[in-house]
């Protein structure tokens, strides 16, 4: 058996190697690139604003500089989530139909297969309720 066919704790999984993600520092230097550039662009934008006359085009430069940082953001933290989902769903178990009436007078009962769930308990007559004790003093 060769290293790379051997196998530990009887686990069957086979790892490949091109499937692997790229290590966490390639990945977090990569988006901070990205993310950096993000941010250069909205200072031009902030920039543009005070240097632009024209009115529509202050408005997409305020624009960009207010969205560009949750953009920033949301692209940064894109590759952050190396969990992998599944396309699973849920499917309760098939319930089975209760028989009807007519299917269950039909079928004789098996005095085997009836249950009784009960405790055993004897019953006494009712008691009587202690007599009070007599008082030494007497109330008015």
């Amino acid at each position: 058996m060769t290293r790379s066919q051997h196998q530990t704790h009887d686990s069957t999984e086979v790892h490949s190697i091109t499937s692997a993600a790229d290590p966490h520092t390639t990945d977090m230097a990569h988006r901070m690139k990205i993310y950096s550039a993000q941010m250069a662009l909205r200072v031009v934008c902030i920039i543009g604003v005070v240097l632009i006359d024209n009115l529509w085009v202050r408005i997409l430069l305020i624009l960009g500089a207010a969205l560009l940082p949750w953009f920033a953001v949301m692209l940064a933290n894109r590759g952050a989530d190396r969990s992998e989902r599944t396309a699973s769903v849920y499917r309760p178990p098939t319930l089975t139909e209760l028989p009807t009436a007519a299917e269950t007078q039909d079928r004789p009962v098996d005095p085997e297969s009836v249950v009784m769930d009960a405790e055993y308990t004897v019953h006494s007559g009712p008691r009587a309720l202690p007599a009070p004790r007599p008082t030494a003093t007497r109330r008015n």
